[in-house]
């Protein structure tokens, strides 16, 4: 996906993020205007900020869905597969951003050892609850080799900043001209396919015969194998 289509995803998913989070705050307003502060200061808002960031993700993902599936559907596919996993660093968005949430406030203000410990248990909880969505997530996603490029599709939900100079694409959902790519390799079990101008690879599981025929596409599309030195 291009630099103009990410920072607008981005932007429309901010903005959609702080309507939502308002209408929210809205609604529930009434029902923890009695809650003793301390709860709602170290339960309520923190899972709602939660909340906020997954429908984040869930938005981009969704505005990432809705374009690829044009794509796709306009498209012919000559064949698929399954994409490498989540790494790190794609995961490390919603690490810091939980991180902050949490343990943000126990910095700036003193709280009791039980509100701390509170804080803790929800930390916890929805880092193995956002693990779960990305590895969900990460099921979905494929890679389809079209005639005239490759589309990595699926419900993406994870966070896609505008790209930043430097920044190593890993499989970043979108549409690859052929002439994006600059070569590739073939490993036993995954294949590798090697971005122009060092931008980063496009990863998935590969078996014998999908190899040959990924092979095949590439050398039409007259994109030679790395050579390592």
């Amino acid at each position: 996906m291009s630099n103009t289509k990410k920072t607008a995803n981005f932007i429309m998913a901010f903005f959609s993020t702080i309507m939502f989070i308002s209408i929210v705050s809205r609604i529930i307003m009434p029902y923890i205007s009695n809650l003793n502060e301390n709860i709602v200061n170290n339960v309520v808002f923190p899972i709602l900020l939660t909340i906020a960031l997954l429908f984040f993700g869930f938005f981009q993902g969704l505005l990432r869905y809705s374009y690829n599936k044009k794509i796709l559907r306009s498209s012919s596919v000559l064949l698929s597969a399954s994409t490498d996993k989540f790494n790190l660093n794609e995961r490390l968005w919603y690490y810091l951003l939980v991180a902050l949430i949490y343990f943000l406030p126990i910095l700036k203000n003193p709280l009791s050892s039980k509100m701390i410990i509170i804080r803790i248990i929800l930390f916890i909880i929805t880092l193995a609850l956002i693990e779960v969505l990305l590895k969900l997530s990460n099921k979905t996603i494929k890679i389809y080799f079209l005639k005239n490029g490759i589309l990595i599709t699926g419900f993406d939900i994870r966070i896609g900043l505008p790209i930043v100079y430097g920044t190593q694409i890993h499989n970043d959902s979108g549409y690859y001209s052929y002439n994006d790519i600059e070569n590739y390799f073939i490993f036993p079990d995954y294949i590798d396919l090697y971005l122009i101008l060092k931008q980063g690879k496009l990863t998935f599981k590969s078996n014998s015969e999908l190899a040959r025929q990924v092979s095949g596409i590439l050398k039409q599309n007259k994109i030679e194998m790395k050579k390592f030195t």
